[in-house]
């Protein structure tokens, strides 16, 4: 896994409202494969439904939530060369959320273009990116420089970055994508959507 995650750390997360873990007869019947079913069967993925941002599976195997790439080409959808089957784990404000059995990659299936793209080289770097936007939000604190608009904006778009920067330097993938929802959420702490 990119980023060392445990289940503590993902419930002890002030704005997880539920860590969803799969069992792992469950993760065999999906076709996970690598570290990708140890994760999801020891630490989970996380829900913050107050921020739109809900993932995880049911403990019992639904057929649903695995999707044919093929299938969904002949409707239109650009898949990533190579890419099969995907597997729902949930969904951002707008758009679906995927991973790819086969790698671990993590996919947003971005409605507005039609195409899946990449937004994370694996599931623990979708948890650490959600812990650091949760964690920013529950400690974000005013400092005096919010009365100038100009100040509170830099100091914010200072921390911001520097969450990025620390997430980029292990997985570049989050924030590469125009389309990724991960920008606009990003970019919405920014300018105090979220705080």
């Amino acid at each position: 896994m990119l980023f060392s995650i445990d289940h503590d750390t993902l419930t002890n997360t002030a704005l997880v409202e539920e860590a969803v873990r799969l069992p792992e007869a469950t993760a065999r019947q999906y076709g996970f494969t690598g570290k990708t079913p140890d994760f999801l069967v020891h630490v989970g993925l996380p829900t913050a439904e107050q921020w739109e941002l809900s993932f995880g599976l049911p403990e019992e195997f639904r057929p649903g939530f695995l999707w044919d790439c093929a299938a969904h080409a002949e409707q239109g959808w650009r898949t990533p060369d190579g890419v099969e089957k995907v597997v729902k784990i949930g969904v951002f404000p707008i758009n679906a959320v995927v991973i790819d059995p086969a790698t671990g990659v993590v996919y947003q299936y971005t409605e507005g273009g039609q195409q899946v793209i990449p937004i994370h080289g694996d599931v623990s770097s979708l948890v650490k990116t959600m812990i650091s936007f949760l964690d920013y939000v529950d400690s974000y604190n005013p400092g005096e420089d919010e009365d100038d608009e100009d100040m509170g904006y830099a100091r914010r778009k200072r921390e911001v970055d520097a969450l990025m920067a620390g997430i980029r330097l292990v997985d570049p993938l989050p924030f590469s994508h125009e389309y990724s929802e991960w920008v606009e959420i990003f970019d919405n702490l920014q300018i105090r959507i979220y705080t």
